[in-house]
């Protein structure tokens, strides 16, 4: 069989046809990109009073997170069985830094007077206090409930012997059915977990008197 003659002209065509293709192919691979969400601090509705034992300086340690949960995409529903992903939409930045740095904010809204960090931050001033979270369960459920499961615990630098420990089983009913919604319950359980920490850390037994010799 003779093989279909193409002059120099068509050839040139067919490449540019072909390359057009490729191009049109890799943007629309490209226009997909993931809606971004954060969890957002949340206010305190009452004035807060701080009670004179609290540590003055606290920091909040990197909260720990599994990595079935410290994903870039949300997961959006976790079982005792599965955790199923969310198409096209991924947390801003780490959870565990992001959950660190939300609930750092939300505590020092709740401990006026008191200097509140998240781990890593850039500061010069020596930690009294450590709050420490680790999460366990971090979504929805098959039914649309918003959970947040973990533990809390709270001490003084130097003194873990003396903190004050919790378990977290936190849930909430979400006002729709999309991720911004469910987001935001989460934020809304991150403060919650803040109202705890910031109970307890008025609850720590006083700082020992420091001996002069």
């Amino acid at each position: 069989m003779r093989r279909p003659f193409f002059t120099h002209s068509a050839r040139r065509t067919m490449a540019a046809t072909a390359a057009m293709a490729g191009t049109l192919l890799l943007a629309g691979c490209g226009s997909s990109d993931p809606t971004l969400y954060s969890l957002a601090p949340v206010a305190i509705t009452q004035p807060a009073v701080t009670a004179s034992q609290v540590p003055a300086v606290i920091e909040v340690r990197t909260p720990g997170v599994p990595s079935s949960l410290d994903r870039q995409t949300i997961v959006g529903v976790q079982d005792d069985y599965s955790v199923t992903p969310l198409a096209g939409a991924a947390w801003s930045e780490p959870l565990a830094l992001m959950l660190g740095h939300v609930l750092s904010t939300d505590l020092q809204q709740r401990l006026p007077g008191r200097t509140v960090f998240a781990q890593n931050d850039a500061t010069t001033v020596p930690a009294e206090g450590a709050v420490e979270v680790e999460i366990t369960r971090f979504a929805r459920d098959s039914a649309g409930l918003v959970h947040l499961a973990g533990s809390l615990s709270v001490h003084r630098v130097g003194d873990a012997d003396h903190g004050l420990s919790v378990p977290l089983d936190l849930s909430a009913s979400p006002t729709g059915t999309g991720t911004r919604a469910m987001v935001a319950a989460l934020s809304q359980l991150t403060g919650q977990v803040a109202d705890m920490a910031a109970e307890r850390l008025q609850a720590l037994p006083a700082a020992p008197a420091a001996h002069h010799s």
